[in-house]
């Protein structure tokens, strides 16, 4: 799996993002780590498995360049009432900035009225256009969402690939149900439309889309490691204003703290 920074003192800035390959995995699993979530890996065995702490959704990652690097699914045991069921799947060369941004909604609380999941991908200039299914194309031609319609089934696939001498190749594939709640498809669009460059390591851009990815390399050591410290605590702080400010719980969180006075909290 390819690291953003960890095998260069100096990574470098690379856009756009769809084809920069995945980069630094702990950028998606660092924070759900800090906020609590269970992992579990095995020695020797190069895949890690997470679990929030409501034990309602888990997520893998798992290099296998034969099946999708990430898979994310809930609810995983003892579903809450009315919870519909839902499953993503990501390739390894997945942007982890547009998977945080999936993973980052999942831990916030839901908003009150569901958000339109092509307002980020229209904004960045993604073409949107509907027949049969709807689709949005990156303005550079190489990424499409699709939301797939077959009567009552649909489900949503993002591909990102180029022409390599005059023919089609795949940089990476996602596959995510129906039934995946907007605000994480809205969270997942956002963090793949998003234009800013993003940090990789000089040697993990993919081969095939090299040509088409504009880097700058980062004039200092350590942005990788700074970024991702930086993740962690922004988690925390969103988190402690969800559960302190607002009373609420979001799905993946564990439970607030009692306050004192309230009920269960300590008494003086």
């Amino acid at each position: 799996m390819s690291t953003s920074g960890a095998f260069s003192p100096y990574p470098v800035y690379a856009a756009p993002r769809h084809l920069a390959g995945g980069g630094d995995p702990r950028y998606v699993t660092a924070p759900l780590i800090a906020l609590g979530w269970t992992h579990t890996s095995v020695d020797g065995v190069p895949e890690l498995r997470l679990r929030s702490p409501d034990r309602h959704t888990e997520l893998a990652l798992t290099p296998n360049p034969d099946k999708p690097w990430w898979t994310i699914y809930a609810p995983a045991i003892n579903p809450p009432a009315g919870q519909q069921a839902w499953h993503a799947t990501f390739g390894g060369r997945t942007p982890v900035e547009a998977l945080a941004g999936l993973t980052d909604a999942l831990v916030r609380a839901a908003p009150s009225i569901a958000p339109d999941p092509w307002a980020p991908l229209s904004a960045a200039g993604w073409k949107v256009s509907e027949d049969r299914h709807v689709t949005a194309t990156s303005p550079d031609g190489t990424a499409t969402v699709q939301l797939y319609r077959a009567g009552a089934y649909q489900h949503w696939r993002i591909t990102t690939e180029h022409d390599v001498v005059g023919n089609r190749h795949e940089v990476w594939s996602a596959h995510l149900s129906g039934s995946t709640p907007a605000h994480l498809i809205a969270g997942f669009a956002a963090g793949l439309a998003d234009a800013s460059p993003v940090l990789r390591a000089p040697d993990a851009l993919p081969v095939l889309s090299s040509n088409r990815v504009h880097t700058k390399t980062a004039e200092a050591p350590g942005l990788a490691e700074a970024r991702l410290r930086d993740r962690i605590a922004t988690a925390r702080r969103t988190a402690s204003r969800v559960r302190i400010g607002k009373g609420l719980r979001p799905p993946g969180l564990p439970p607030a703290a009692p306050t004192p006075g309230s009920p269960g909290g300590p008494r003086r």
